[in-house]
């Protein structure tokens, strides 16, 4: 059995899969807060217990390795890292970019046999998403009139948490979107993580870091008492 976690986006989601790719069951939590420390540990326990399973009966853990949000990534990382050590089973790093393209095709259906019609987009800040370019490799996209102008015209599918903003940056290009607003989910990462798996593609548990893709930026510190209000 495969233990799935993915975290980074505001939504926190678990999963179990067999070791040939068939979903058991899913949990799943959202908070802007990105609640993910209380959350996830909470929800790992409730999928083993309703599956009737122990830790121990774990074959693999598999945790999105990013990119996404930093606080997310190593939350789920950081458990994910745990528990390996803890039970002495491989870590697999599969993409939550992915997991939203397979997510993409099976809510529609019309882009199954298209996935590179399947663009993800995990929201990035401001204008940028992150996604995969034309050849498939993660990158921080700005999206204007010049995104993935590769596709040509016809039909396309924008799919994660970024979708939505990009709506009118998309207006007049060449190809014809459909935009499903959607955070990348535990289970669609089960496809690429049995893969992995079959094939010993596992991850250094002591080296393995989350993928940020981008440099940190921390925001302006909170100042709940009003200690800077008055300086200048």
């Amino acid at each position: 059995m495969i233990l799935l976690l993915e975290t980074s986006t505001h939504n926190c989601s678990v999963a179990l899969g067999t070791v040939d790719g068939i979903l058991i069951l899913t949990k799943a939590q959202s908070s802007d807060q990105y609640l993910h420390a209380e959350q996830l540990h909470v929800l790992i326990d409730e999928a083993v217990r309703e599956a009737g399973m122990v830790p121990a009966s774990l074959n693999a853990i598999a945790v999105g390795r990013g990119p996404g949000s930093f606080t997310g990534l190593r939350i789920g990382v950081s458990a994910a890292k745990g528990m390996c050590m803890g039970l002495g089973i491989p870590l697999l790093a599969p993409c939550p970019l992915k997991a939203l393209r397979q997510q993409g095709q099976l809510q529609h259906a019309e882009f199954a046999g298209q996935p590179h019609r399947i663009i993800p987009a995990i929201d990035a800040r401001r204008m940028e998403v992150f996604t995969l370019d034309a050849e498939d490799q993660p990158t921080a996209a700005t999206v204007d009139h010049q995104f993935r102008s590769d596709l040509g015209p016809g039909p396309a599918l924008l799919v994660g948490d970024g979708a939505e903003k990009c709506r009118a940056a998309l207006e007049g290009h060449p190809a014809d979107w459909t935009l499903m607003q959607a955070p990348p989910r535990a289970q669609d990462l089960l496809p690429e993580a049995a893969e992995m798996l079959a094939l010993g593609l596992t991850a250094n548990v002591a080296d393995f870091e989350p993928f940020y893709l981008k440099d940190f930026m921390p925001g302006r510190p909170k100042d709940p008492l009003g200690l800077r209000a008055n300086t200048a």
